[in-house]
Protein backbone atom coordinates (compact mmCIF):
# COMPACT_ATOMS: atom_id res chain seq x y z
CA UNK A 1 0.00 0.00 0.00
CA UNK A 2 0.97 3.69 -0.97
CA UNK A 3 0.24 4.70 2.71
CA UNK A 4 2.84 2.50 3.91
CA UNK A 5 0.25 0.42 6.12
CA UNK A 6 0.15 -2.93 5.63
CA UNK A 7 -3.60 -3.24 5.48
CA UNK A 8 -4.49 -7.79 5.16
CA UNK A 9 -7.96 -8.97 3.39
CA UNK A 10 -9.00 -9.77 7.00
CA UNK A 11 -8.33 -6.35 8.27
CA UNK A 12 -10.35 -4.77 5.89
CA UNK A 13 -13.17 -7.43 6.38
CA UNK A 14 -13.14 -6.71 10.22
CA UNK A 15 -13.16 -3.24 9.54
CA UNK A 16 -15.92 -3.23 7.03
CA UNK A 17 -18.17 -5.46 9.35
CA UNK A 18 -17.40 -3.01 11.83
CA UNK A 19 -18.79 -0.28 10.07
CA UNK A 20 -21.78 -2.15 8.77
CA UNK A 21 -22.82 -3.45 12.11
CA UNK A 22 -22.57 0.44 14.03
CA UNK A 23 -24.82 1.87 10.78
CA UNK A 24 -27.14 -1.16 11.06
CA UNK A 25 -27.39 -1.13 14.91
CA UNK A 26 -27.42 2.57 15.16
CA UNK A 27 -29.65 3.22 12.00
CA UNK A 28 -32.38 0.74 13.14
CA UNK A 29 -32.72 2.84 16.72
CA UNK A 30 -32.43 6.15 15.15
CA UNK A 31 -35.28 5.20 12.58
CA UNK A 32 -37.70 4.13 15.67
CA UNK A 33 -36.85 7.23 17.57
CA UNK A 34 -37.35 8.85 14.40
CA UNK A 35 -41.55 7.45 14.15
CA UNK A 36 -41.69 7.99 17.99
CA UNK A 37 -40.88 11.46 17.55
CA UNK A 38 -42.73 12.14 14.18
CA UNK A 39 -45.61 10.81 15.99
CA UNK A 40 -45.36 13.20 19.19
CA UNK A 41 -46.05 15.87 17.03
CA UNK A 42 -49.63 15.42 17.59
CA UNK A 43 -49.04 16.49 21.19
CA UNK A 44 -49.49 19.55 22.38
CA UNK A 45 -48.83 21.38 25.39
CA UNK A 46 -50.58 24.45 27.27
CA UNK A 47 -48.23 27.10 27.73
CA UNK A 48 -50.00 30.10 28.87
CA UNK A 49 -53.50 31.12 29.94
CA UNK A 50 -54.46 34.27 29.68
CA UNK A 51 -58.54 35.81 30.57
CA UNK A 52 -59.09 39.48 29.31
CA UNK A 53 -62.15 41.41 30.52
CA UNK A 54 -64.78 42.68 27.96
CA UNK A 55 -62.89 46.16 28.15
CA UNK A 56 -59.80 44.35 27.22
CA UNK A 57 -58.13 44.60 29.92
CA UNK A 58 -55.48 41.67 31.55
CA UNK A 59 -57.31 39.83 34.03
CA UNK A 60 -55.75 36.58 35.09
CA UNK A 61 -52.40 34.74 33.61
CA UNK A 62 -51.69 31.22 34.28
CA UNK A 63 -48.06 29.67 33.01
CA UNK A 64 -47.31 25.94 32.72
CA UNK A 65 -43.99 24.29 33.10
CA UNK A 66 -41.20 26.02 31.15
CA UNK A 67 -39.45 24.79 28.40
CA UNK A 68 -35.96 23.00 29.00
CA UNK A 69 -33.02 24.77 27.32
CA UNK A 70 -30.92 22.82 25.03
CA UNK A 71 -31.39 20.93 22.12
CA UNK A 72 -34.47 18.99 22.38
CA UNK A 73 -36.28 22.50 22.73
CA UNK A 74 -34.68 23.88 19.65
CA UNK A 75 -35.91 21.17 17.91
CA UNK A 76 -39.29 20.84 19.09
CA UNK A 77 -39.73 24.46 18.71
CA UNK A 78 -38.50 24.13 14.55
CA UNK A 79 -40.77 21.37 14.41
CA UNK A 80 -44.23 22.54 16.62
CA UNK A 81 -44.48 26.29 16.82
CA UNK A 82 -46.42 27.38 19.37
CA UNK A 83 -50.00 28.43 18.83
CA UNK A 84 -52.66 30.86 20.27
CA UNK A 85 -56.40 29.83 20.24
CA UNK A 86 -59.35 32.38 21.66
CA UNK A 87 -62.80 32.17 23.38
CA UNK A 88 -65.16 34.20 24.66
CA UNK A 89 -66.16 33.53 28.68
CA UNK A 90 -69.48 33.61 30.21
CA UNK A 91 -68.60 37.42 31.54
CA UNK A 92 -68.23 39.09 27.89
CA UNK A 93 -64.95 38.16 28.60
CA UNK A 94 -62.01 36.67 26.54
CA UNK A 95 -60.29 33.11 27.11
CA UNK A 96 -56.64 33.05 25.39
CA UNK A 97 -54.60 30.09 25.47
CA UNK A 98 -50.80 29.30 24.12
CA UNK A 99 -49.71 25.89 22.68
CA UNK A 100 -46.53 24.57 24.04
CA UNK A 101 -44.10 22.02 22.74
CA UNK A 102 -42.89 20.86 25.76
CA UNK A 103 -44.64 17.23 25.74
CA UNK A 104 -42.29 17.11 22.06
CA UNK A 105 -39.26 18.40 23.62
CA UNK A 106 -39.80 15.73 26.48
CA UNK A 107 -40.10 12.90 23.90
CA UNK A 108 -37.16 14.03 21.69
CA UNK A 109 -34.60 14.57 25.03
CA UNK A 110 -35.65 10.85 26.43
CA UNK A 111 -34.46 9.75 22.87
CA UNK A 112 -31.59 11.55 22.85
CA UNK A 113 -30.64 10.04 25.31
CA UNK A 114 -31.47 6.77 24.20
CA UNK A 115 -29.87 7.69 21.46
CA UNK A 116 -26.32 8.16 23.24
CA UNK A 117 -26.98 4.80 24.40
CA UNK A 118 -27.42 2.88 21.59
CA UNK A 119 -24.63 4.55 19.59
CA UNK A 120 -22.30 2.96 22.58
CA UNK A 121 -23.68 -0.06 22.13
CA UNK A 122 -23.80 -0.26 18.16
CA UNK A 123 -19.89 0.69 19.09
CA UNK A 124 -19.46 -2.20 21.26
CA UNK A 125 -21.57 -4.99 18.59
CA UNK A 126 -19.95 -3.34 15.74
CA UNK A 127 -16.23 -4.18 17.58
CA UNK A 128 -17.21 -7.49 18.60
CA UNK A 129 -18.36 -8.37 15.28
CA UNK A 130 -15.82 -7.09 13.49
CA UNK A 131 -13.32 -9.13 15.71
CA UNK A 132 -15.33 -12.13 14.97
CA UNK A 133 -14.97 -11.34 11.02
CA UNK A 134 -11.36 -11.08 11.28
CA UNK A 135 -10.95 -14.55 13.13
CA UNK A 136 -12.97 -16.17 10.40
CA UNK A 137 -11.74 -14.89 7.03
CA UNK A 138 -8.26 -15.09 9.10
CA UNK A 139 -8.59 -18.73 9.53
CA UNK A 140 -9.86 -19.28 5.95
CA UNK A 141 -7.36 -17.15 4.13
CA UNK A 142 -4.29 -18.77 6.70
CA UNK A 143 -6.04 -22.28 5.35
CA UNK A 144 -6.21 -21.33 1.84
CA UNK A 145 -2.41 -19.74 1.97
CA UNK A 146 -1.22 -22.73 3.40
CA UNK A 147 -2.46 -25.12 0.76
CA UNK A 148 -0.79 -23.09 -1.12
CA UNK A 149 2.62 -22.79 0.47
CA UNK A 150 2.62 -26.39 0.81
CA UNK A 151 1.72 -27.14 -2.88
CA UNK A 152 5.11 -24.64 -3.56
CA UNK A 153 7.21 -25.89 -0.89
CA UNK A 154 6.60 -29.85 -1.82
CA UNK A 155 5.73 -29.57 -5.41
CA UNK A 156 2.85 -30.81 -4.94
CA UNK A 157 0.19 -29.62 -7.00
CA UNK A 158 -2.87 -32.30 -5.92
CA UNK A 159 -3.53 -30.43 -2.96
CA UNK A 160 -6.64 -28.23 -2.99
CA UNK A 161 -8.47 -26.06 -0.53
CA UNK A 162 -11.18 -27.32 1.44
CA UNK A 163 -13.80 -24.32 1.75
CA UNK A 164 -16.16 -23.26 -0.64
CA UNK A 165 -16.87 -19.48 -2.30
CA UNK A 166 -15.22 -17.90 -5.53
CA UNK A 167 -11.55 -17.06 -3.94
CA UNK A 168 -11.45 -21.01 -2.56
CA UNK A 169 -12.79 -22.31 -6.27
CA UNK A 170 -10.35 -19.71 -8.35
CA UNK A 171 -7.53 -21.16 -5.79
CA UNK A 172 -8.34 -25.06 -7.02
CA UNK A 173 -8.94 -23.71 -10.16
CA UNK A 174 -4.91 -22.65 -10.29
CA UNK A 175 -4.09 -25.70 -8.69
CA UNK A 176 -5.23 -27.83 -11.19
CA UNK A 177 -3.90 -25.76 -13.95
CA UNK A 178 -0.44 -25.69 -11.53
CA UNK A 179 -0.84 -30.12 -11.69
CA UNK A 180 -1.42 -30.23 -15.47
CA UNK A 181 1.46 -28.27 -16.30
CA UNK A 182 3.55 -29.45 -13.44
CA UNK A 183 2.78 -33.27 -14.93
CA UNK A 184 3.51 -31.94 -18.24
CA UNK A 185 6.86 -30.37 -17.36
CA UNK A 186 7.90 -33.66 -15.04
CA UNK A 187 6.94 -36.07 -18.41
CA UNK A 188 9.06 -33.50 -20.70
CA UNK A 189 11.92 -33.30 -18.03
CA UNK A 190 11.84 -37.26 -18.13
CA UNK A 191 12.00 -37.97 -21.82
CA UNK A 192 15.21 -35.23 -22.00
CA UNK A 193 16.99 -37.14 -19.24
CA UNK A 194 16.49 -40.16 -21.03
CA UNK A 195 17.30 -38.89 -24.31
CA UNK A 196 20.28 -37.56 -22.94
CA UNK A 197 21.44 -41.02 -21.10
CA UNK A 198 20.92 -42.43 -24.22
CA UNK A 199 23.10 -40.01 -26.06
CA UNK A 200 25.42 -40.09 -23.50
CA UNK A 201 25.69 -44.35 -23.75
CA UNK A 202 26.01 -43.88 -27.32
CA UNK A 203 28.52 -41.62 -27.56
CA UNK A 204 30.48 -43.47 -24.78
CA UNK A 205 29.99 -47.07 -27.18
CA UNK A 206 30.79 -45.39 -30.16
CA UNK A 207 33.86 -43.74 -28.99
CA UNK A 208 34.99 -47.13 -27.33
CA UNK A 209 34.66 -49.19 -30.26
CA UNK A 210 36.21 -47.27 -32.66
CA UNK A 211 39.35 -47.31 -30.92
CA UNK A 212 40.50 -50.64 -31.91
CA UNK A 213 39.53 -50.33 -35.61
CA UNK A 214 41.47 -46.77 -35.47
CA UNK A 215 44.20 -49.09 -34.04
CA UNK A 216 44.45 -51.20 -36.98
CA UNK A 217 44.44 -48.41 -39.20
CA UNK A 218 47.00 -46.87 -37.69
CA UNK A 219 49.10 -49.73 -37.30
CA UNK A 220 48.84 -50.87 -40.85
CA UNK A 221 50.08 -47.48 -41.74
CA UNK A 222 53.16 -47.70 -39.40
CA UNK A 223 54.03 -50.97 -41.03
CA UNK A 224 53.24 -50.43 -44.65
CA UNK A 225 55.82 -47.60 -44.03
CA UNK A 226 58.26 -49.57 -42.51
CA UNK A 227 58.04 -52.31 -45.44
CA UNK A 228 57.84 -49.83 -47.97
CA UNK A 229 61.07 -48.21 -46.24
CA UNK A 230 62.77 -45.93 -49.13
CA UNK A 231 61.06 -47.72 -51.84
CA UNK A 232 57.99 -45.72 -51.67
CA UNK A 233 57.75 -42.12 -53.33
CA UNK A 234 57.34 -39.15 -51.65
CA UNK A 235 53.78 -38.86 -52.30
CA UNK A 236 53.55 -42.08 -50.81
CA UNK A 237 55.18 -41.31 -48.02
CA UNK A 238 52.96 -38.04 -47.22
CA UNK A 239 49.95 -40.10 -47.83
CA UNK A 240 50.77 -42.44 -44.89
CA UNK A 241 51.81 -39.25 -42.57
CA UNK A 242 48.39 -37.82 -42.96
CA UNK A 243 47.01 -41.48 -42.31
CA UNK A 244 48.86 -41.72 -39.37
CA UNK A 245 48.07 -37.64 -38.29
CA UNK A 246 44.51 -38.36 -38.79
CA UNK A 247 44.36 -41.23 -37.16
CA UNK A 248 46.14 -39.26 -34.13
CA UNK A 249 43.93 -36.56 -34.26
CA UNK A 250 40.88 -39.35 -33.98
CA UNK A 251 42.22 -41.01 -30.84
CA UNK A 252 42.28 -37.55 -29.14
CA UNK A 253 38.69 -36.89 -30.43
CA UNK A 254 37.91 -40.32 -29.53
CA UNK A 255 39.80 -40.27 -25.68
CA UNK A 256 38.37 -36.30 -25.45
CA UNK A 257 34.67 -37.78 -25.70
CA UNK A 258 35.17 -40.85 -23.34
CA UNK A 259 36.83 -38.15 -20.86
CA UNK A 260 33.73 -35.76 -21.52
CA UNK A 261 31.15 -38.47 -20.73
CA UNK A 262 32.95 -39.83 -17.87
CA UNK A 263 33.33 -36.73 -15.83
CA UNK A 264 29.56 -36.04 -16.53
CA UNK A 265 28.06 -39.58 -15.79
CA UNK A 266 30.25 -40.13 -12.96
CA UNK A 267 28.61 -39.70 -9.33
CA UNK A 268 29.51 -36.23 -7.69
CA UNK A 269 31.34 -36.67 -4.54
CA UNK A 270 31.04 -33.59 -2.22
CA UNK A 271 33.60 -32.43 -0.73
CA UNK A 272 35.32 -29.16 0.20
CA UNK A 273 38.06 -28.31 -2.46
CA UNK A 274 40.87 -26.11 -2.04
CA UNK A 275 41.03 -24.74 -5.93
CA UNK A 276 43.97 -22.98 -5.22
CA UNK A 277 45.61 -25.70 -4.29
CA UNK A 278 45.24 -27.54 -7.52
CA UNK A 279 45.76 -24.83 -9.56
CA UNK A 280 49.51 -25.30 -8.28
CA UNK A 281 49.49 -28.90 -8.94
CA UNK A 282 48.59 -28.29 -12.91
CA UNK A 283 51.18 -25.13 -13.06
CA UNK A 284 53.81 -27.31 -11.52
CA UNK A 285 52.95 -30.23 -14.06
CA UNK A 286 52.57 -27.48 -17.15
CA UNK A 287 56.20 -25.94 -16.33
CA UNK A 288 57.70 -29.89 -16.32
CA UNK A 289 55.97 -30.39 -19.49
CA UNK A 290 57.76 -27.87 -21.20
CA UNK A 291 60.43 -26.38 -19.08
CA UNK A 292 62.05 -24.37 -21.68
CA UNK A 293 59.40 -21.55 -21.17
CA UNK A 294 59.15 -18.97 -19.07
CA UNK A 295 55.65 -17.84 -17.77
CA UNK A 296 54.49 -16.46 -14.88
CA UNK A 297 51.47 -18.21 -12.85
CA UNK A 298 49.20 -15.70 -10.84
CA UNK A 299 47.63 -18.18 -7.98
CA UNK A 300 45.30 -16.18 -5.60
CA UNK A 301 45.50 -17.86 -1.98
CA UNK A 302 42.43 -19.71 0.04
CA UNK A 303 39.84 -20.08 -3.08
CA UNK A 304 37.76 -22.53 -1.52
CA UNK A 305 34.52 -24.61 -2.90
CA UNK A 306 32.29 -27.04 -2.20
CA UNK A 307 32.03 -29.99 -4.74
CA UNK A 308 33.67 -32.84 -6.90
CA UNK A 309 37.55 -32.78 -6.23
CA UNK A 310 37.93 -34.82 -9.25
CA UNK A 311 35.83 -33.25 -11.93
CA UNK A 312 36.46 -29.93 -10.20
CA UNK A 313 40.53 -30.60 -10.95
CA UNK A 314 39.37 -31.00 -14.65
CA UNK A 315 37.77 -28.06 -15.12
CA UNK A 316 41.55 -26.36 -13.45
CA UNK A 317 43.57 -28.73 -16.11
CA UNK A 318 41.13 -27.83 -19.21
CA UNK A 319 41.20 -24.27 -18.48
CA UNK A 320 44.99 -23.59 -17.56
CA UNK A 321 46.08 -26.05 -20.28
CA UNK A 322 44.17 -24.19 -23.12
CA UNK A 323 45.47 -20.90 -21.31
CA UNK A 324 49.52 -22.36 -21.83
CA UNK A 325 48.39 -23.47 -25.19
CA UNK A 326 47.32 -20.30 -26.32
CA UNK A 327 50.59 -18.53 -24.92
CA UNK A 328 52.92 -20.18 -26.57
CA UNK A 329 53.65 -17.48 -28.78
CA UNK A 330 54.16 -14.61 -25.78
CA UNK A 331 57.66 -14.19 -24.34
CA UNK A 332 55.75 -12.66 -21.55
CA UNK A 333 53.16 -15.48 -21.16
CA UNK A 334 50.81 -14.93 -18.01
CA UNK A 335 48.54 -16.67 -16.88
CA UNK A 336 46.14 -15.87 -13.67
CA UNK A 337 44.12 -17.90 -11.45
CA UNK A 338 41.72 -15.65 -9.51
CA UNK A 339 38.33 -15.00 -8.33
CA UNK A 340 35.95 -12.01 -8.82
CA UNK A 341 31.95 -11.26 -7.41
CA UNK A 342 29.59 -12.04 -10.14
CA UNK A 343 25.78 -10.60 -9.21
CA UNK A 344 26.56 -11.80 -5.84
CA UNK A 345 28.09 -15.09 -6.16
CA UNK A 346 31.62 -16.20 -6.53
CA UNK A 347 33.05 -16.85 -10.34
CA UNK A 348 36.50 -18.47 -10.41
CA UNK A 349 38.56 -17.49 -13.63
CA UNK A 350 41.96 -18.06 -15.62
CA UNK A 351 43.23 -15.10 -17.45
CA UNK A 352 45.95 -15.08 -20.12
CA UNK A 353 47.19 -12.71 -22.56
CA UNK A 354 47.63 -15.04 -25.35
CA UNK A 355 45.73 -15.77 -28.68
CA UNK A 356 41.98 -14.41 -27.68
CA UNK A 357 39.12 -14.92 -29.44
CA UNK A 358 36.48 -12.84 -31.32
CA UNK A 359 33.88 -12.14 -28.83
CA UNK A 360 31.45 -12.55 -31.01
CA UNK A 361 31.95 -16.38 -30.80
CA UNK A 362 31.91 -16.44 -27.41
CA UNK A 363 29.25 -18.62 -26.69
CA UNK A 364 30.25 -21.14 -29.70
CA UNK A 365 33.27 -21.89 -27.15
CA UNK A 366 31.33 -24.29 -24.98
CA UNK A 367 29.49 -26.78 -27.59
CA UNK A 368 31.59 -30.01 -28.53
CA UNK A 369 33.98 -29.93 -31.17
CA UNK A 370 33.45 -26.14 -31.64
CA UNK A 371 37.00 -24.64 -32.56
CA UNK A 372 37.94 -20.58 -32.56
CA UNK A 373 41.66 -21.43 -34.23
CA UNK A 374 42.54 -23.78 -36.87
CA UNK A 375 44.61 -27.28 -36.29
CA UNK A 376 47.64 -25.68 -37.76
CA UNK A 377 47.66 -22.83 -35.50
CA UNK A 378 46.65 -24.53 -32.10
CA UNK A 379 45.66 -27.99 -31.72
CA UNK A 380 43.11 -29.35 -29.77
CA UNK A 381 39.96 -31.50 -30.17
CA UNK A 382 37.04 -28.29 -28.91
CA UNK A 383 35.84 -31.07 -26.51
CA UNK A 384 37.66 -29.16 -23.22
CA UNK A 385 35.67 -26.44 -22.88
CA UNK A 386 32.37 -28.44 -23.73
CA UNK A 387 33.43 -30.32 -20.72
CA UNK A 388 34.35 -27.40 -17.80
CA UNK A 389 30.37 -26.01 -18.98
CA UNK A 390 28.97 -29.66 -18.44
CA UNK A 391 31.09 -29.88 -14.80
CA UNK A 392 30.05 -26.39 -14.00
CA UNK A 393 26.26 -27.18 -14.69
CA UNK A 394 26.40 -30.70 -12.97
CA UNK A 395 27.20 -28.59 -10.04
CA UNK A 396 24.89 -25.81 -10.18
CA UNK A 397 26.92 -23.14 -11.81
CA UNK A 398 28.02 -22.14 -15.11
CA UNK A 399 31.05 -21.01 -17.69
CA UNK A 400 31.45 -18.07 -19.78
CA UNK A 401 34.28 -16.23 -21.80
CA UNK A 402 35.29 -12.78 -22.06
CA UNK A 403 38.38 -11.70 -24.33
CA UNK A 404 39.43 -10.33 -27.57
CA UNK A 405 41.74 -11.21 -30.83
CA UNK A 406 45.62 -10.48 -29.60
CA UNK A 407 44.54 -9.23 -26.16
CA UNK A 408 44.37 -12.56 -24.51
CA UNK A 409 40.88 -14.32 -23.00
CA UNK A 410 39.45 -15.14 -19.23
CA UNK A 411 37.33 -17.84 -18.25
CA UNK A 412 34.93 -17.98 -15.56
CA UNK A 413 33.56 -20.84 -13.91
CA UNK A 414 30.78 -21.05 -10.83
CA UNK A 415 29.70 -23.44 -8.08
CA UNK A 416 26.46 -23.47 -6.48
CA UNK A 417 28.52 -23.38 -3.20
CA UNK A 418 30.57 -20.53 -4.26
CA UNK A 419 30.02 -17.60 -2.24
CA UNK A 420 30.46 -13.69 -2.96
CA UNK A 421 32.15 -12.85 0.09
CA UNK A 422 35.45 -15.16 0.11
CA UNK A 423 38.35 -14.17 1.93
CA UNK A 424 40.61 -15.06 -0.63
CA UNK A 425 39.32 -12.11 -2.52
CA UNK A 426 40.67 -9.80 -0.49
CA UNK A 427 44.02 -11.75 -0.32
CA UNK A 428 47.30 -11.00 -1.99
CA UNK A 429 48.11 -12.73 -5.53
CA UNK A 430 51.38 -14.12 -5.91
CA UNK A 431 53.63 -14.50 -8.57
CA UNK A 432 55.30 -17.97 -9.49
CA UNK A 433 57.62 -17.94 -12.16
CA UNK A 434 58.22 -20.74 -14.22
Amino acid sequence: MSTGRRITIEGAAGRFVTVVTFLTVFGAVFVIGAADVTGARALHGIGSTKTYAADGHLLSVKNAEAMPHGLASRLARALQPPEISCSPTEGRGTLCIESSPLPLAQRIATWERRLGTAAALAVLVALAAGWLARRVVGRRLQAMSGVLLRAVREHDYSQRVADTGALAASMNALLEQMQERDVVLRRRSADLEAANRELESFAYAVSHDLRAPLGSIDGFAQALAADLNGDAGESSRESLRWIREGCRQMRELIDGLLQMSQLTRAELQAAEVDLSAIARSVAGSLQQRSPDRRVTFRIREGMRTTGDARLLRAVVENLMGNAWKFTRDRDDAQIEFGIRDSAGAAAYYVRDNGAGFDPAHAARMFRPFQRLHSQREFEGTGIGLATVQKIGARHGGRAWAEGDVGKGATVYFTTAAAGAGSESAQRPMPANQG
